[in-house]
């Protein structure tokens, strides 16, 4: 009789522990749906201007609503002996879309006026929305100021 019980005992405990500890786990952080998530810029263009630099990128589907988060990444053109290597990118500043303007072929446009001579920089581009849920980081475009 007392065996019974004891395998009995065994039985059960063992049946829940398997219950309890065979949960889904973790797959993933949770994410915003993608409908809800601003679009990748794909077309961001660098250029020497008189007083900095120009980005000049399109906003996919068009709206211009919300931010713009612009990284850049400025390595000395004698240390960029690696271009392939990965580098090290800072938040140079949130602009609002709405502030920013825009050339004929409806392109947002930021001018970057602080560079130096003798630097190789590096831009990306985050897209967020009003409620702060932004995109990926866009393509990146990159100048050397000699």
């Amino acid at each position: 009789m007392r065996k019974n019980r004891v395998w009995t005992t065994l039985i059960i405990s063992v049946s829940l522990a398997v219950i309890f500890c065979a949960g889904c786990g973790k797959k993933a952080d949770p994410r915003f749906p993608s409908a809800r998530c601003p679009g990748t810029v794909t077309d961001l263009d660098v250029s020497v201007v008189e007083g900095g630099a120009a980005l000049k990128w399109s906003v996919p589907g068009g709206h211009g609503e919300g931010y713009a988060m612009i990284l850049k990444s400025a390595l000395k053109s004698e240390d960029n002996n690696c271009p392939t290597c990965p580098r090290i990118y800072t938040i140079a500043g949130y602009v609002q879309l709405r502030d920013l303007k825009m050339d004929e072929e409806k392109r947002f446009i930021y001018l970057d006026r602080n560079i130096r001579r003798g630097f190789h920089y590096c831009y990306r581009i985050v897209i967020c929305d009003s409620s702060d849920v932004c995109g990926e980081r866009s393509n990146t475009a990159q100048i050397e100021i000699p």
